[in-house]
């Protein structure tokens, strides 16, 4: 497979689930394999007040995603740093579902190849208790700091994805690679 760019993605919702959630934050970052080429994120107007756990989890409020711009106005810029790149994201099945219901929303489709860094770390790191990327992060001393923020996360990812690279190859992490929407995921 000829090396393609990586667009790590990381998003924040207004719920767990991801098929009513909406999206408050989001964030992209560029990856060529050899360095970030772009670095973009936004708060997110989803419509609606941010409930209180929420805010507790991210610290996003209310008051700061309101006047931000709307998902329907971030869709051609999400669109254009994905197209063509593989999507990586930690949980995979959470963020592609939260942005293909966005993207639906704005009556588009969003089908991309992904790379899940929850599922990939299970099979190439065994045994481990934990698999979420704090745990990850800490277990295989990649910075993470500031959880529950979309760059925050996504340069978590990053860091993990390059750690495994490095680890196991490009050629092994790539056979991981699943195209979005998915008939299985663990």
């Amino acid at each position: 497979m000829r090396a393609q760019e990586f667009a790590v993605v990381d998003v924040e919702t207004t719920h767990g689930d991801p098929l009513v959630g909406r999206v408050i934050e989001v964030a992209v970052l560029v990856h060529d394999g050899s360095g970030i080429r772009e670095r973009w994120h936004s708060l997110v107007d989803p419509g609606r007040a941010v409930p209180a756990f929420v805010q507790m989890l991210t610290g996003i409020t209310t008051e700061m995603v309101r006047g931000a711009p709307t998902f329907k106005e971030l869709v051609p810029v999400i669109r254009d740093l994905t197209q063509g790149r593989i999507i990586v994201a930690h949980n995979a099945r959470f963020d592609m579902t939260v942005l293909s219901m966005e993207f639906g929303r704005c009556k588009r489709t969003f089908e991309r190849s992904t790379l899940c860094t929850e599922r990939l770390s299970h099979q190439l790191l065994p045994g481990l208790s934990h698999y979420n990327l704090t745990s990850l992060c800490r277990h295989l001393g990649v910075p993470i700091s500031g959880q529950h923020r979309a760059l925050n996360d996504a340069e978590a990812t990053l860091g993990l994805l390059a750690l495994l690279l490095d680890a196991h190859g490009r050629d092994r992490v790539e056979r991981a690679i699943q195209v979005w929407p998915m008939d299985r995921c663990a």
